[in-house]
Protein backbone atom coordinates (compact mmCIF):
# COMPACT_ATOMS: atom_id res chain seq x y z
CA UNK A 1 0.00 0.00 0.00
CA UNK A 2 1.41 3.19 -1.11
CA UNK A 3 2.16 5.93 1.75
CA UNK A 4 0.18 8.65 0.95
CA UNK A 5 2.74 12.20 0.32
CA UNK A 6 1.61 15.29 1.94
CA UNK A 7 3.05 18.85 2.15
CA UNK A 8 6.07 18.65 4.57
CA UNK A 9 6.43 20.96 7.25
CA UNK A 10 9.28 23.36 9.23
CA UNK A 11 9.31 24.19 12.55
CA UNK A 12 12.02 27.27 13.32
CA UNK A 13 12.13 28.40 16.90
CA UNK A 14 14.56 30.14 19.27
CA UNK A 15 13.70 27.98 21.95
CA UNK A 16 16.81 25.52 21.66
CA UNK A 17 19.27 28.97 21.28
CA UNK A 18 20.81 30.57 24.21
CA UNK A 19 18.90 33.55 25.31
CA UNK A 20 21.75 36.48 24.15
CA UNK A 21 22.11 34.68 20.71
CA UNK A 22 18.62 34.51 20.17
CA UNK A 23 18.05 37.56 18.04
CA UNK A 24 20.88 37.03 16.26
CA UNK A 25 20.37 33.44 15.67
CA UNK A 26 16.67 34.52 13.99
CA UNK A 27 18.43 37.48 12.04
CA UNK A 28 20.75 35.33 10.48
CA UNK A 29 18.16 32.37 9.47
CA UNK A 30 14.64 33.72 9.33
CA UNK A 31 15.94 36.71 7.98
CA UNK A 32 18.92 36.48 6.30
CA UNK A 33 17.29 38.52 3.11
CA UNK A 34 16.44 41.34 4.98
CA UNK A 35 17.53 43.63 7.20
CA UNK A 36 16.35 43.21 10.93
CA UNK A 37 16.17 45.47 14.58
CA UNK A 38 15.03 44.28 17.84
CA UNK A 39 11.92 46.81 18.95
CA UNK A 40 12.39 45.37 22.41
CA UNK A 41 16.00 45.32 22.49
CA UNK A 42 16.11 45.04 26.76
CA UNK A 43 13.22 42.21 26.42
CA UNK A 44 14.43 39.05 25.99
CA UNK A 45 13.48 37.81 21.93
CA UNK A 46 11.72 35.08 21.55
CA UNK A 47 10.36 34.06 18.19
CA UNK A 48 9.20 31.00 15.99
CA UNK A 49 7.54 29.83 12.90
CA UNK A 50 5.53 27.01 11.24
CA UNK A 51 6.73 26.97 7.40
CA UNK A 52 5.35 25.04 4.68
CA UNK A 53 6.61 25.36 1.29
CA UNK A 54 5.03 23.90 -1.75
CA UNK A 55 4.87 24.41 -5.62
CA UNK A 56 2.82 26.37 -5.43
CA UNK A 57 3.80 29.33 -2.85
CA UNK A 58 4.77 28.95 1.02
CA UNK A 59 2.60 29.72 3.74
CA UNK A 60 4.10 31.10 7.44
CA UNK A 61 2.86 31.39 10.55
CA UNK A 62 4.68 33.39 12.57
CA UNK A 63 4.84 34.80 16.15
CA UNK A 64 7.48 37.12 16.98
CA UNK A 65 8.91 39.59 19.31
CA UNK A 66 8.63 43.49 17.86
CA UNK A 67 11.37 43.73 15.24
CA UNK A 68 11.70 46.19 12.04
CA UNK A 69 12.67 45.23 8.90
CA UNK A 70 13.71 46.41 5.89
CA UNK A 71 13.98 44.70 2.20
CA UNK A 72 16.93 47.04 0.68
CA UNK A 73 17.75 47.52 -3.21
CA UNK A 74 20.91 45.65 -2.48
CA UNK A 75 18.88 42.71 -1.04
CA UNK A 76 16.75 42.87 -3.94
CA UNK A 77 19.65 42.75 -6.76
CA UNK A 78 21.55 40.27 -4.43
CA UNK A 79 18.84 37.44 -4.48
CA UNK A 80 16.82 38.59 -7.61
CA UNK A 81 13.52 37.15 -5.83
CA UNK A 82 10.19 38.10 -7.43
CA UNK A 83 7.74 36.54 -5.29
CA UNK A 84 4.89 38.47 -3.68
CA UNK A 85 3.85 38.19 0.18
CA UNK A 86 0.01 38.45 0.99
CA UNK A 87 0.05 38.96 5.18
CA UNK A 88 -2.82 38.66 7.60
CA UNK A 89 -2.15 40.31 10.98
CA UNK A 90 -3.36 37.97 13.84
CA UNK A 91 -2.34 39.93 16.27
CA UNK A 92 -0.44 42.91 17.60
CA UNK A 93 -0.02 46.48 15.86
CA UNK A 94 2.63 47.68 12.81
CA UNK A 95 3.47 49.31 9.65
CA UNK A 96 4.45 48.43 6.16
CA UNK A 97 5.57 50.53 3.83
CA UNK A 98 6.51 50.32 -0.09
CA UNK A 99 7.23 52.94 -2.74
CA UNK A 100 4.58 55.36 -2.52
CA UNK A 101 2.30 53.29 -0.62
CA UNK A 102 2.38 52.96 3.37
CA UNK A 103 -0.29 52.00 6.36
CA UNK A 104 -0.53 51.27 10.03
CA UNK A 105 -1.43 48.06 11.21
CA UNK A 106 -3.56 46.62 13.34
CA UNK A 107 -4.69 42.90 14.12
CA UNK A 108 -7.16 41.77 11.39
CA UNK A 109 -5.73 44.29 8.88
CA UNK A 110 -4.50 42.48 5.42
CA UNK A 111 -1.45 43.64 3.25
CA UNK A 112 0.84 42.60 0.36
CA UNK A 113 4.25 43.38 -0.63
CA UNK A 114 6.83 42.99 -3.26
CA UNK A 115 9.81 41.06 -3.06
CA UNK A 116 11.58 42.77 -5.94
CA UNK A 117 10.99 46.36 -4.60
CA UNK A 118 12.87 47.78 -1.37
CA UNK A 119 9.67 47.50 1.57
CA UNK A 120 9.95 47.81 5.49
CA UNK A 121 7.46 46.54 7.49
CA UNK A 122 7.32 46.24 11.31
CA UNK A 123 5.90 45.89 14.78
CA UNK A 124 5.30 48.11 17.56
CA UNK A 125 4.38 44.92 19.80
CA UNK A 126 4.65 41.27 19.99
CA UNK A 127 2.96 39.75 17.12
CA UNK A 128 1.21 36.82 15.16
CA UNK A 129 1.01 36.57 11.58
CA UNK A 130 -0.15 34.29 8.54
CA UNK A 131 2.14 35.10 5.71
CA UNK A 132 1.32 34.06 2.09
CA UNK A 133 4.14 34.10 -0.50
CA UNK A 134 3.46 33.15 -3.79
CA UNK A 135 5.19 33.00 -7.51
CA UNK A 136 4.61 36.81 -9.61
CA UNK A 137 3.03 34.70 -12.34
CA UNK A 138 0.24 33.49 -9.79
CA UNK A 139 -0.30 36.61 -8.29
CA UNK A 140 -0.84 38.13 -12.06
CA UNK A 141 -3.13 36.36 -13.35
CA UNK A 142 -5.63 35.21 -9.98
CA UNK A 143 -5.24 38.63 -8.08
CA UNK A 144 -3.87 41.21 -10.69
CA UNK A 145 -1.18 43.71 -10.43
CA UNK A 146 0.49 44.02 -7.01
CA UNK A 147 1.88 47.25 -7.43
CA UNK A 148 -1.76 48.64 -7.16
CA UNK A 149 -1.95 48.02 -3.69
CA UNK A 150 1.64 47.11 -2.36
CA UNK A 151 2.31 48.08 0.65
CA UNK A 152 -0.77 49.96 1.74
CA UNK A 153 -4.08 48.19 4.30
CA UNK A 154 -6.79 46.54 2.97
CA UNK A 155 -9.65 47.88 3.92
CA UNK A 156 -12.19 46.40 5.44
CA UNK A 157 -15.13 44.67 3.19
CA UNK A 158 -17.74 41.78 4.10
CA UNK A 159 -15.12 39.30 2.46
CA UNK A 160 -12.23 40.41 4.94
CA UNK A 161 -13.67 37.93 7.70
CA UNK A 162 -13.61 35.08 5.27
CA UNK A 163 -10.50 35.50 3.99
CA UNK A 164 -8.82 35.26 7.55
CA UNK A 165 -11.14 32.72 8.40
CA UNK A 166 -10.06 30.49 5.06
CA UNK A 167 -6.27 31.75 5.45
CA UNK A 168 -5.80 30.38 8.93
CA UNK A 169 -7.52 27.49 8.02
CA UNK A 170 -5.43 26.00 5.13
CA UNK A 171 -1.91 27.21 7.49
CA UNK A 172 -3.20 24.90 10.07
CA UNK A 173 -4.25 22.26 7.55
CA UNK A 174 -1.77 22.51 5.25
CA UNK A 175 0.27 19.68 6.78
CA UNK A 176 -2.18 16.75 5.63
CA UNK A 177 -2.73 18.16 2.17
CA UNK A 178 -0.69 16.91 -0.78
CA UNK A 179 0.53 18.87 -2.95
CA UNK A 180 -2.22 19.01 -5.59
CA UNK A 181 -4.40 19.49 -3.08
CA UNK A 182 -2.63 22.49 -1.78
CA UNK A 183 -2.35 23.76 -4.82
CA UNK A 184 -6.12 24.09 -5.43
CA UNK A 185 -6.52 25.47 -1.88
CA UNK A 186 -3.66 27.64 -2.57
CA UNK A 187 -5.54 29.57 -5.18
CA UNK A 188 -8.98 29.52 -3.81
CA UNK A 189 -7.11 31.82 -1.50
CA UNK A 190 -5.64 34.10 -4.35
CA UNK A 191 -9.46 33.89 -5.35
CA UNK A 192 -10.89 35.57 -2.19
CA UNK A 193 -7.44 37.94 -2.33
CA UNK A 194 -8.81 39.33 -5.55
CA UNK A 195 -12.31 40.05 -4.43
CA UNK A 196 -10.93 41.49 -1.39
CA UNK A 197 -8.72 43.49 -3.11
CA UNK A 198 -11.37 44.68 -6.21
CA UNK A 199 -11.66 48.35 -6.37
CA UNK A 200 -8.68 48.66 -3.77
CA UNK A 201 -6.25 49.94 -5.64
CA UNK A 202 -4.83 53.67 -5.74
CA UNK A 203 -4.84 56.25 -7.74
CA UNK A 204 -1.23 56.43 -10.33
CA UNK A 205 2.20 57.66 -8.11
CA UNK A 206 2.33 60.80 -9.14
CA UNK A 207 -1.86 61.59 -8.68
CA UNK A 208 -2.03 59.66 -4.58
CA UNK A 209 -5.01 61.27 -2.75
CA UNK A 210 -4.89 62.85 0.26
CA UNK A 211 -5.88 59.64 2.05
CA UNK A 212 -2.74 57.64 0.44
CA UNK A 213 -0.51 60.29 1.91
CA UNK A 214 -1.87 60.12 5.06
CA UNK A 215 -1.70 56.76 5.09
CA UNK A 216 2.09 56.79 4.15
CA UNK A 217 3.04 59.39 6.21
CA UNK A 218 1.41 57.54 9.13
CA UNK A 219 3.65 54.32 8.18
CA UNK A 220 6.90 56.23 7.91
CA UNK A 221 6.43 58.24 11.51
CA UNK A 222 6.20 54.69 12.79
CA UNK A 223 9.21 53.73 11.49
CA UNK A 224 11.09 56.01 12.40
CA UNK A 225 9.47 56.86 15.81
CA UNK A 226 12.86 55.77 17.63
CA UNK A 227 15.70 58.48 15.47
CA UNK A 228 15.97 61.85 18.12
CA UNK A 229 16.60 63.44 14.78
CA UNK A 230 13.38 62.22 12.83
CA UNK A 231 11.25 65.32 12.28
CA UNK A 232 8.23 67.13 10.24
CA UNK A 233 10.77 68.40 7.91
CA UNK A 234 12.31 65.39 6.64
CA UNK A 235 8.74 63.37 5.78
CA UNK A 236 8.32 65.49 2.53
CA UNK A 237 11.92 64.27 1.08
CA UNK A 238 11.69 61.02 2.09
CA UNK A 239 7.61 60.27 0.90
CA UNK A 240 8.33 62.11 -2.07
CA UNK A 241 5.43 64.58 -2.12
CA UNK A 242 5.75 68.52 -1.64
CA UNK A 243 5.31 70.18 1.63
CA UNK A 244 1.72 71.50 1.02
CA UNK A 245 0.55 68.33 0.26
CA UNK A 246 1.52 66.40 2.95
CA UNK A 247 0.14 69.36 5.53
CA UNK A 248 -2.71 69.18 3.61
CA UNK A 249 -3.32 65.32 4.80
CA UNK A 250 -3.08 66.28 8.29
CA UNK A 251 -5.68 69.15 8.13
CA UNK A 252 -8.05 69.04 10.98
CA UNK A 253 -5.19 67.91 13.26
CA UNK A 254 -2.95 69.63 15.14
CA UNK A 255 0.06 69.21 12.59
CA UNK A 256 2.00 67.06 11.48
CA UNK A 257 4.94 67.79 14.36
CA UNK A 258 2.14 67.25 16.91
CA UNK A 259 1.39 63.84 14.86
CA UNK A 260 5.29 62.53 15.83
CA UNK A 261 5.60 63.66 19.27
CA UNK A 262 2.18 61.94 19.95
CA UNK A 263 3.04 58.32 18.34
CA UNK A 264 6.37 59.12 20.29
CA UNK A 265 4.64 59.31 23.69
CA UNK A 266 1.69 56.83 22.99
CA UNK A 267 4.36 54.17 21.82
CA UNK A 268 6.20 55.44 25.01
CA UNK A 269 3.21 54.07 26.78
CA UNK A 270 2.49 51.12 25.89
CA UNK A 271 6.02 49.96 26.49
CA UNK A 272 5.71 51.05 30.19
CA UNK A 273 2.83 49.81 30.56
CA UNK A 274 4.83 46.43 29.39
CA UNK A 275 7.65 46.49 31.91
CA UNK A 276 10.35 47.85 30.21
CA UNK A 277 12.48 50.49 32.09
CA UNK A 278 12.44 54.05 31.15
CA UNK A 279 15.58 54.73 29.81
CA UNK A 280 15.22 51.88 27.46
CA UNK A 281 11.72 53.43 26.41
CA UNK A 282 13.15 57.09 25.59
CA UNK A 283 15.74 55.43 23.33
CA UNK A 284 13.33 53.44 21.60
CA UNK A 285 10.77 56.68 21.47
CA UNK A 286 13.39 59.22 20.00
CA UNK A 287 13.70 61.13 23.22
CA UNK A 288 17.09 61.94 24.43
CA UNK A 289 16.21 64.50 27.29
CA UNK A 290 14.45 62.94 30.67
CA UNK A 291 12.99 65.93 31.56
CA UNK A 292 11.19 66.87 28.04
CA UNK A 293 10.17 63.12 28.08
CA UNK A 294 8.88 63.64 31.50
CA UNK A 295 7.16 67.24 30.40
CA UNK A 296 5.71 66.29 27.42
CA UNK A 297 4.75 62.51 28.92
CA UNK A 298 2.69 64.12 32.21
CA UNK A 299 1.02 66.96 29.87
CA UNK A 300 -0.19 63.40 27.43
CA UNK A 301 -1.95 61.74 29.61
CA UNK A 302 -1.72 63.46 33.24
CA UNK A 303 1.09 60.84 34.94
CA UNK A 304 4.59 60.73 35.06
CA UNK A 305 6.19 57.71 33.26
CA UNK A 306 7.40 56.39 36.46
CA UNK A 307 3.38 56.34 37.59
CA UNK A 308 2.86 54.39 34.83
CA UNK A 309 5.69 51.36 34.82
CA UNK A 310 5.03 51.30 39.37
CA UNK A 311 1.36 50.86 38.27
CA UNK A 312 0.91 48.06 35.46
CA UNK A 313 -0.91 45.40 36.19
Amino acid sequence: MSVRETVPILIETTDSVEQKRAFDYWRSTVLARVDATPLAPDVPFAAGRRLAITRHGAILHTLSNPIAVERTAQHVRRDGRDDIAVVLLLQGSGYVEQGNGGAVLGAGDITVHAMDQPFAIGSRDSYEEIRLQVPRAAFLSQVGNVHAFAGRRLRATPLSGLFATYLRSFSETVGGLSEAEAGIALEGVLHLLRALADGQGEKADDDLSGDAVRALALAHIERRLHDPAFGPESLPAALRVSRSRLYAAFTGDEGVAAKIRDARLDRAYRRLRGGTRIGSVMTSCGFTDAATFSRAFRRRFGVAPRDVLERRP
